[in-house]
């Protein structure tokens, strides 16, 4: 089971280790990223990162299906960079309830809609397709912010 799915392109980091792991209670933190995958410095770089008492997956997109329908009964707190991915693992069978986007920073295409999320004209029409599909998306930088619904801020 899915603790919690939250966009960031840091990845995990402090506020991603302990502030979100503290409030969503998990067993296991799993970045799901084709490129970092197979990266091995990266991977070290974020297991360092990880608490030291959760277990830390860093994942391509297949590996992340077949280990999150193996391990339904697991809470595992899932981090990637681009909303596409969580749309790959819908459609290939996970169930997610809700969407956390948080970091999602400028670049030079993309159109401001908090102080940390930016998306350009791929990401919106992800996220309405995630909306669509009974997904909820909400933004908030910290868990103790006020959740805003992200499909209303497009």
């Amino acid at each position: 089971m899915i603790s919690l799915a939250r966009i960031d392109e840091r990845l995990i980091h402090g506020q991603v280790a302990y502030s979100w792991t503290m409030a969503y209670k998990s067993d296991a933190i799993m970045v799901i990223d084709d490129e970092v995958s197979q990266d091995q410095f990266q991977k070290d770089l974020l297991a360092f990162a990880c608490p030291k008492d959760m277990k830390c997956l860093v994942v391509n997109e297949t590996r992340a299906v077949e280990l999150l329908q193996k391990y339904e009964g697991k809470k595992i707190f899932v981090v990637v960079k681009h909303p596409k991915v969580l749309l790959n693992i819908v459609k290939n069978g996970v169930e997610l309830k809700s969407i956390n986007v948080g970091g999602l920073y400028f670049k030079e295409d993309r159109k401001q809609c908090t102080k940390t999320v930016y998306v350009d004209e791929e990401m919106v029409c992800i996220f309405k397709e995630l909306n669509s599909l009974g997904v909820e998306l909400d933004t908030r930088t910290t868990p103790s912010d006020e959740s805003q619904d992200l499909i209303k801020l497009l």
